[in-house]
């Protein structure tokens, strides 16, 4: 009866399920082309979403993913690293607000684009977000009704990993 009862607990444990935000937020995760061989990408497009872009008490820029009738869409590029430093990781995401109904751009002026870059690093001085203002910027509709993003871009104020991207998604 023991062996009955310890069995019932062990799959009533293990038939519970946390709940996939991931799904929820429709993400859209794909393999990136322009991946650098020494880490790993990722990008996602958060669907009724808007950045809101705010300034600390110092005056540095940091972004929030706040609910709204826009797309998001986040690159992240994380290079490998010795886990035993503790100080020895490095990561770079880009952040990019997108209007639903209007997806066909092709785009010098990324100053009057919500485009931003973040670098997080043990790095002095050289961390935190940064507007994008150089580059260009192109989303096209395919055939299959997935879009083409690209994004070439340069950050002047500090050095950067990640100069281009190159993603397919869908808003499915």
């Amino acid at each position: 009866m023991k062996h009955l009862n310890l069995l019932i607990l062990l799959v009533f444990t293990l038939s519970c399920k946390s709940k996939n935000i991931a799904a929820t937020q429709k993400n859209s995760e794909v393999n990136s082309v322009v991946c650098p061989e020494n880490g790993v990408c990722s990008f996602k497009v958060l669907q009724n979403k808007s950045l809101a872009v705010k300034t600390d008490g110092l005056g540095d820029l940091f972004l929030e993913t706040v609910e709204g009738e826009n797309l998001v869409s986040k690159f992240e590029y994380s290079k490998n690293h010795d886990k035993k430093l503790a100080d020895g990781s490095y990561r770079e995401e880009v952040f990019l607000e997108l209007n639903p109904n209007d997806l066909k751009i092709e785009t010098k002026d990324l100053v009057n684009q919500k485009l931003y870059f973040a670098r997080w690093c043990y790095c002095k001085g050289q961390t935190g977000f940064y507007k994008i203002n150089e580059g260009l910027l192109k989303v096209a509709k395919q055939t299959n009704g997935g879009f083409q993003l690209y994004l070439s871009f340069k950050i002047g104020d500090v050095p950067q990993v990640i100069t281009k991207i190159n993603e397919t998604f869908s808003l499915q």
